[in-house]
């Protein structure tokens, strides 16, 4: 991605942007059944892989279309589009996060904080395991001692458990993206609120590109969120610790 002409884009431009990844992430997806059916099992997990980054990429493309003019010149467009975990880790909030429209951002402020903190400590072993097997399912690569890996050692198991993650990205992106940036213009409190969260989000986190620190981005981001929306101080949240040892923190709701 041209990281130039992101930084550049109108709000209309990336709200097209953002329509438009949502589109190909459901081609991507119809791409991996395709050759899931015709047993082509490593092909088809990478596209599904894809398809998921490809519904994450969405949500930071609406994201920067909501974001403040000011914060927005200034937002890690790079981390946000070239770090391949964390697009993952965006892609399975979408997926994993159940709600109806109005959108995201309302449903990740009125979930039950213990709901909520049960689906993002799911964020960091799918996105490890689907950035491993997406470069896995395309290229030969060799390990420590001298082990070869190959395409053909992903299993089908491991196939149909990315596909129906990338299911659930892309039918929840479906359902709820499009309503949202509609309203890209004059968005409301709480869709604002979301994209100033993203922002402070990434400013206090680290360099590390991992799956952990990834996760760490979501479950921060969505933290301040709802403190900012509920005004509620942060407590430890249940089910996440980082490998880091600093524990993920989610308000209380």
């Amino acid at each position: 991605m041209d990281l130039r002409a992101v930084k550049a884009a109108t709000s209309p431009e990336l709200v097209a942007a953002a329509v438009a990844a949502q589109r190909n992430a459901g081609d991507l997806l119809h791409d991996a059944e395709v050759l899931a059916q015709a047993r082509s099992t490593a092909r088809a997990y990478s596209l599904a892989a894809l398809a998921v980054e490809e519904v994450g990429k969405g949500s930071w493309l609406a994201t920067l279309a909501t974001m403040p003019d000011a914060l927005r010149a200034r937002a890690p467009v790079g981390r946000m589009f070239h770090w391949h975990q964390l697009k993952q880790a965006a892609g399975q909030l979408v997926a994993v996060v159940p709600y109806p429209p109005p959108g995201l951002a309302t449903r990740l402020v009125v979930m039950p904080a213990d709901d909520l903190a049960q689906a993002l400590s799911a964020l960091e072993a799918p996105a490890d395991e689907a950035d491993r097997l997406r470069r896995g399912g395309l290229y030969v690569d060799i390990g420590m001692g001298g082990r070869i890996r190959e395409p053909a050692q992903i299993t089908e198991a491991e196939v149909t458990r990315q596909l129906e993650r990338a299911r659930q990205a892309v039918g929840a992106a479906r359902v709820t993206l499009g309503p949202e940036l509609t309203s890209v213009a004059h968005p409301p409190e709480e869709k604002a609120e979301f994209a100033r969260a993203a922002f402070d989000a990434f400013a206090s986190a680290g360099y590390a590109r991992t799956p952990d620190a990834a996760a760490s981005v979501i479950v921060t981001m969505v933290s301040k969120l709802r403190e900012r929306m509920l005004g509620i101080p942060q407590r430890d949240a249940p089910g996440r610790a980082p490998r880091g040892g600093n524990r993920a923190r989610l308000p209380a709701g």
